[in-house]
């Protein structure tokens, strides 16, 4: 009698069942194996619903970890459903999608679109390895907001776990961070790694990177702050070594290299973070977010302005920022923190510019208000 198996696993089953997978299709090097993956690789990426694997040398019931490694391994195969996907012990796989083909293939077309544009966008042909994964991983963290309130309530679509779902929607949790992240370095020539482990005592997801033959973590997720909170970027999880990141995160390190460089650890204490030039001007989370400055390769560090800042926006010539040591009023100094007085008497938070008017929140009323620069 023919067996058959139905492959169906939740994200809470799976995020554990590929902890390692990557890893696992390396060390697989057995000839059934690889034909079992590149048989059901090829199926999925021409939206084939059949596929084979060599019964003879390999068991139905090894098939399943193949797919994982597959799916743990290109991120952009989103549309693969679990569920129905059935393997026979005579060596035939009936493969189930999520969605109609046509429909596949124009989502497919969408999200490879938006990987070049992205790409392009964010990339410079003399970029060096830091520079791209910074830069894929401020363009993840601006353009996305956690997914947060279906998270609390159990609610969470498909494609928030998906790359698809945070670049064509904004939206995502760990899992779709992480995929986005590997998906994005991936193309961009970036060695890297999807982590699957817990943090806080739930599963959650992140990835390695390898940036001048060093290894780090990056977080992305939890360098996105929640609520969603317009040109802001956290570092506290960037680059950082296996040492830092295991004080709240677990996973099977023994399965990957050694992350012990801390040449990156300055970005640790980069809370809210903008840009000018060669500079960073940040939220120092390290000093209760006092307002600092610091050239972006680490050096420099000086402290601008005495006063707990975390919500702040510059221009050309000045800073505007809620002085949290002072009732959160809006405050305006120079770029070197000098001359620092009070623009208004009001709570201000999430602050932002645009066309020569600086908006800012009401924290009490929650309204939106504008005043125009000088």
């Amino acid at each position: 009698m023919v067996k058959k198996t139905l492959y169906s696993v939740c994200f809470a089953f799976l995020i554990l069942t590929i902890i390692s997978s990557s890893a696992l299709a390396a060390e697989k090097k057995d000839s059934a194996y690889q034909e079992t993956y590149q048989n059901l690789l090829n199926s999925f990426k021409n939206y084939q619903t059949a596929a084979t694997f060599p019964s003879q040398s390999f068991s139905y019931k090894e098939v399943g970890e193949v797919i994982n490694d597959i799916l743990a391994d290109h991120p952009e195969i989103f549309y693969f459903q679990h569920k129905n996907t059935l393997i026979y012990s005579n060596g035939k796989i009936k493969i189930s999608y999520k969605y109609p083909i046509s429909q596949i293939k124009t989502m497919v077309s969408k999200q490879e679109k938006l990987i070049n544009s992205i790409l392009k966008e964010t990339i410079q042909p003399k970029d060096s390895d830091f520079d791209k994964v910074k830069a894929i991983h401020d363009y993840i963290v601006l353009n996305t907001a956690y997914d947060w309130t279906n998270y609390q309530n159990g609610t969470v679509p498909d494609s928030s776990y998906t790359p698809y779902g945070l670049m064509v929607d904004g939206i995502a949790v760990c899992e779709g961070y992480a995929k986005t992240m590997q998906l994005l370095l991936d193309r961009a020539g970036i060695e890297n790694e999807y982590i699957a482990g817990t943090a806080n005592g739930g599963p959650h997801a992140w990835n390695m990177v390898k940036v001048d033959h060093h290894y780090y973590y990056v977080d992305a997720t939890w360098n996105d702050p929640v609520p969603n909170q317009d040109d802001q970027v956290s570092y506290k999880y960037f680059l950082v070594d296996a040492k830092t990141l295991r004080k709240d995160h677990v996973w099977n390190e023994k399965q990957y290299p050694s992350a012990a460089s801390t040449k990156y650890a300055y970005f640790q204490e980069l809370q809210s973070v903008q840009e000018m030039g060669d500079y960073f001007y940040y939220s120092n989370s390290k000093d209760q977010d006092k307002l600092y400055r610091m050239k972006k390769d680490g050096t420099g560090k000086t402290k601008l302005i005495n006063a707990r800042a975390p919500y702040f926006v510059i221009t050309h010539n000045k800073i505007y920022f809620s002085n949290y040591s002072n009732g959160g009023y809006l405050y305006k100094a120079t770029l070197a923190g000098k001359h620092a007085k009070p623009i208004n008497k009001v709570h201000s938070i999430n602050l932002f510019i645009d066309q020569n008017k600086l908006y800012y929140t009401n924290k009490k009323t929650n309204k939106q208000t504008s005043i125009k620069m000088n």
